[in-house]
């Protein structure tokens, strides 16, 4: 099992706590879950059984690993889990609708 990561992010107010980490020999899966307030939003695994033949696993599995953190948080700053929070807990920034709209569209189609 390799050392994972954990980072906090930021985003319109809220953190948002994203931990990767590899579920070892026995179940050969990177998992990453997303936590907002203490509830897990998402969760998303990648099962890598298709390296374990490799002779430089350990270095695989860290790349797999490190890509997939970064990938969470990326989507996570594009907005791509709004719709899992709750309306209640999500803080508002102080634009225009049109403008809220607008952005949530463009955030989309990315």
């Amino acid at each position: 099992m390799i050392v994972g990561f954990n980072s906090d992010i930021k985003y319109r107010n809220e953190i948002f706590h994203i931990q990767t980490e590899d579920k070892g020999d026995n179940n050969p899966t990177i998992e990453t879950l997303v936590y907002h307030k203490g509830e897990i939003l998402l969760s998303r695994r990648l099962s890598y059984t298709q390296f374990l033949k490799s002779q430089d696993l350990k270095k695989k599995i860290r790349s797999m690993m490190k890509t997939q953190h970064n990938q969470i948080i990326d989507e996570l700053k594009k907005g791509k889990f709004l719709h899992l929070i709750s309306l209640e807990t999500q803080s508002v920034n102080d634009q225009p609708l049109d403008e809220m709209v607008i952005n949530y569209l463009s955030a989309q189609n990315k």
